[in-house]
């Protein structure tokens, strides 16, 4: 089912999260990737989105456009943190899964198995409905399986989605036509509601001179034919008409199959293009070339056989309210060589399974009311781009949760749901003189292949994350709105100390302090400092290491654990893997005498967390820092360690030994450095540690 959000009316989202159409929890799911928690990050992906694989291969990802990090280098690479989670974690997935029993005695039919069907199929059969879906196509998965091109969405990526929503137990009736196969009468007789989720299958053609020459393909089919393993011979010289996404992918499509010459021909010129920027620069690197401005006139034949495309020049494609409005100059015309021509000049439903229904249609469109889904038949639904108009996989998705929502409101009172409009308030963009003060840490770029490699076959053109680059990415993200706060009840005597050392000049002090979310970076060296240990941070419980250590402990405390035992605070900023993030057993943490308690940042770490492990029954105390380039915070390293002189001048007053709190600093590889260290920390004899 979609997520509700657990933040309370008042609270702004992140502009990432407000930017995704689900509001997917970006943050929370970023935050456990950096921890190693790639089993929770799924968790948290699939309570809103159905289709992670999908999404982490061709989502548009608009939650990048509205990253805050941008204003400071880019924006976190979000759809490949998705792709590595997924392909991280196929044995939980798969164990995860599980039937939903149909406990209400009610049933819906679903037409359409695209992403919009079938994410309604699950949150219906999640509530307990029996739900049968009902596709033409030999396979599930709509556009997504049967027009994607295999280079942009791998049959296995797309099969692992449909894989855990169809194990709920919902039925899939494919190569199994409404309208053919089936009566939509009957449909009705048999269920308690239908939802419509056909999309728009077909393409639509153009009424000009030499359209029904042989030759003239239309999109759709032609990309359904290419992805099922039948392509249609093609010569060599192939003009492609639109430039919509569609368009784009036909071009590519057309390339991978061997023609030598390709153009695009669009009415667009290059600012106004509707595909998607990083589409068009792929395809012209594959020698895909795009001329602009031009719309067709006629289309060339000999014999019945297409030989080329006559264009004439567009002066205009939308008019001055932005309605499709085109004007042409016929006295200007270019005429085109070609063997084929592939028209991708918009999309259709395909709504013949309505032919024998009362369901309203006006000039082949479903008549449907987008506030609450319904048709004009009660009952009857829609959802997607049958309803929407063209949209990418991810709205589809938003639309399908929203359609379960009303189906299941009908089912259970009889009566139409409204849906509320969506308003969200976000947390705003970083202030340019917050962002000024950010380290820069760039994207990490997994580049794709060579195009002269990509245009051989339809192999995947774009590796995934390693894990060291994917923990690197999650780190970059800035956890918006999500940083230091004064807690409930705490006393701030308004001592400045907040407002001296944060290195992004954030905070302010009015009686007490006040730390605006849209400017605070959750570097928690306030909180570490806050004499008062009044300010917390959202995501780390600074002045709380002794409980978070007892809870790991257990009643068992330190019996039986080796001697001398050693609680080492680690950064887990430079782990390259999740090998220590993982949290250790009792019995590990018995046998080599060593507690790493991992932190997102050891600045955090006030001197009352250092103390606490004493307090425990520790010997000694290991604070252990990144390496001086990957700290995301200026002057944390330089607040720690004043931190530390004035906890071991402490110990050393009460006995303990100032000796016993040790200060390493990693150089290169963490993994490698913390076994040393621990090492180190455990001799007999120990040197003093300078804390400079």
């Amino acid at each position: 089912m979609k997520r509700q959000s657990n933040q309370g009316p008042a609270e702004a989202l992140a502009t990432c999260s407000a930017a995704c159409p689900v509001e997917t929890d970006t943050r929370e799911y970023v935050q456990r990737i950096s921890r190693g928690d790639y089993e929770g990050a799924l968790d948290i992906l699939l309570e809103s989105n159905p289709f992670p694989s999908v999404c982490g291969r061709i989502c548009h990802h608009p939650c990048e456009g509205e990253c805050r990090r941008k204003a400071i280098d880019e924006a976190v690479g979000l759809r490949m943190l998705k792709r590595f989670v997924v392909e991280n974690t196929r044995d939980y997935r798969i164990n995860r899964r599980h039937r939903r029993e149909p406990v209400k005695g009610k049933s819906v039919a679903i037409v359409g198995s695209g992403p919009s069907g079938l994410t309604a199929a699950r949150d219906l059969a999640l509530q307990g409905y029996r739900v049968t879906v009902f596709e033409k196509g030999l396979a599930p998965g709509g556009m997504l399986a049967h027009a994607i091109p295999r280079y942009r969405l791998p049959v296995d990526a797309l099969q692992e989605d449909i894989d855990d929503i169809l194990a709920l137990g919902i039925e899939v009736r494919t190569s199994c036509e409404v309208g053919r196969d089936i009566t939509f009468q009957e449909l009705r007789d048999g269920h308690d509601a239908v939802l419509l989720a056909v999309g728009l299958s077909e393409s639509q053609g153009l009424p000009i001179l030499g359209a029904d020459s042989d030759g003239v393909l239309l999109a759709i089919p032609f990309l359904w034919d290419v992805a099922n393993g039948e392509p249609p011979a093609l010569g060599d010289r192939v003009v492609v008409v639109g430039c919509g996404n569609v368009a784009v992918d036909v071009a590519r499509t057309v390339r991978r199959l061997g023609a030598r010459e390709v153009t695009i021909s669009c009415l667009e010129s290059p600012p106004e293009i509707p595909a998607w920027k990083w589409e068009i620069d792929e395809a012209r690197e594959e020698g895909v070339r795009i001329v602009n401005s031009w719309g067709p006139k006629a289309i060339f034949e000999d014999n019945g056989r297409t030989t080329g495309i006559l264009l004439r020049r567009c002066t205009r494609v939308y008019d001055e309210n932005r309605r499709f409005s085109p004007l042409f100059d016929d006295s200007e015309t270019m005429s085109i060589e070609a063997d084929n021509i592939i028209l991708a000049i918009g999309q259709r439903s395909d709504l013949s399974c309505l032919e024998d229904s009362s369901v309203a249609r006006d000039r082949g469109r479903l008549v449907c009311d987008r506030s609450t889904m319904a048709t004009s038949e009660p009952g009857v639904f829609s959802s997607g781009e049958v309803m929407t108009g063209p949209g990418s996989a991810i709205q589809a998705v938003a639309s399908g949760h929203d359609a379960a929502r009303v189906i299941d409101h009908y089912l259970q009172t009889g009566e139409i749901l409204k849906l509320p409009t969506r308003l969200l308030t976000t947390i705003g963009e970083l202030p340019v003189e917050t962002a000024a003060r950010a380290k820069k840490f760039h994207r990490m770029d997994v580049g794709i292949l060579e195009a002269s490699e990509r245009v051989r076959d339809f192999t995947p053109i774009e590796r995934g994350y390693t894990e060291a680059e994917a923990l690197a990415e999650a780190r970059r993200c800035l956890a918006c709105a999500t940083g230091a706060h004064l807690e409930t009840g705490a006393i701030c005597s308004g001592c400045l100390t907040c407002v001296r050392i944060c290195p992004f000049g954030v905070p302010s002090v009015e009686r007490t302090a006040i730390i605006p979310d849209q400017k605070c970076q959750t570097c928690g060296l306030c909180a570490a400092e806050c004499p008062a240990a009044g300010l917390a941070l959202s995501r780390f419980a600074t002045n709380k290491m002794r409980s978070a250590i007892e809870g790991v402990l257990g009643g068992s405390g330190l019996r039986d654990v080796a001697r001398p035992f050693v609680v080492s605070f680690c950064c887990l900023n430079g782990t390259t893997s999740r090998a220590f993030l993982l949290d250790q057993t009792r019995e590990e943490i018995a046998a080599s005498g060593v507690l790493r308690v991992m932190v997102p940042c050891v600045g955090r770490i006030s001197a009352v967390d250092m103390m606490s492990p004493f307090e425990l029954g520790a010997d000694r105390v290991a604070v252990i820092t990144c390496a001086h380039d990957k700290c995301f915070y200026t002057g944390a390293e330089e607040l720690l360690q004043r931190r530390i002189q004035y906890v071991r001048s402490y110990l050393k007053q009460i006995g303990v030994g100032e000796e016993n709190l040790l200060y390493f600093q990693t150089e290169g590889s963490a993994e490698a450095s913390w076994p040393r260290f621990w090492e180190e920390a455990k001799k007999a004899e120990l040197p003093r540690v300078a804390a400079s």
